[in-house]
């Protein structure tokens, strides 16, 4: 009764800070807001207590859901009908207007679920974790043909778990309280996303990412490092 108080206190507050990220989000001057769902394929990479790869652990597939707003470092479409000293200076310099214009970077709340499954010597493991965050990335969008567009960034996130469990054989073992599983989970990466606009305000998108935890190997003791991948489907609501 105790674990389930203490879960839906910490479900609670990360609701409380989503909501007021969001808002903060809504008010800013974000260029897009994007809303995208789709599936996490999630290795845990174990490492044991002599820093010797665990082979037994398989990829897992979990949900991925992911909701921000996407800014560009320069949005040259308004320059147009003014006659600021920005306008006028960029209006001079269009090599650096056009860089700039092409470069952009993002703030969005995650939640996902990172799974995987196993066995050694007839005794099956299987680990069911989930994980809300925020995540963020800095890069480049490149307009094609036909209203498509493609983005490439570099990512970064933090990850907290809220809710975990490992099975071993027919016993549950709750992973909130794990040493390696219950920190803030820091991953580095990359995202590629091809997008087509099909509305004035609407553009649609699939996008790849590819995360990983780069924890430091700890002789005399078992290393763990997420290593997620996703594929997801969404929109975008151009402000």
């Amino acid at each position: 009764m105790k674990t389930l108080v203490n879960l839906k206190n910490k479900l609670l507050i990360l609701a409380l800070i989503a909501m007021l990220i969001f808002s903060a989000m809504v008010s800013s001057r974000a260029q897009t807001y994007s809303l995208s769902i789709g599936s996490n394929f999630s290795q845990f990479n174990f490492l044991n207590s002599d820093g010797i790869p665990i082979d037994f652990m398989k990829r897992g597939s979990g949900t991925h859901f992911q909701i921000g707003a996407d800014y560009r470092l320069l949005d040259t479409t308004k320059f147009s009908t003014q006659s600021t000293d920005q306008a006028i200076y960029f209006g001079q310099h269009k090599r650096l207007a056009s860089l700039l214009s092409v470069l952009k970077f993002d703030i969005s709340m995650e939640s996902n679920q990172y799974n995987a499954v196993g066995d050694i010597q007839n005794i099956d493991f299987n680990y069911q974790t989930n994980f809300v965050g925020l995540s963020s990335g800095f890069g480049f969008q490149i307009p094609l043909l036909a209203g498509f567009s493609i983005t490439a960034q570099g990512r970064i996130s933090g990850q907290k778990i809220v809710q975990g469990n490992q099975q071993i054989s027919t016993k549950y073992y709750d992973l909130t309280t794990d040493a390696q599983f219950s920190p803030i989970q820091v991953m580095l990466g990359y995202s590629v996303e091809v997008q087509k606009k099909i509305g004035e305000k609407l553009g649609a998108f699939v996008a790849f990412q590819q995360m990983r935890t780069n924890h430091p190997v700890n002789l005399g003791s078992t290393t763990l490092n997420f290593q997620p991948s996703s594929i997801s489907f969404g929109i975008k609501i151009l402000k």
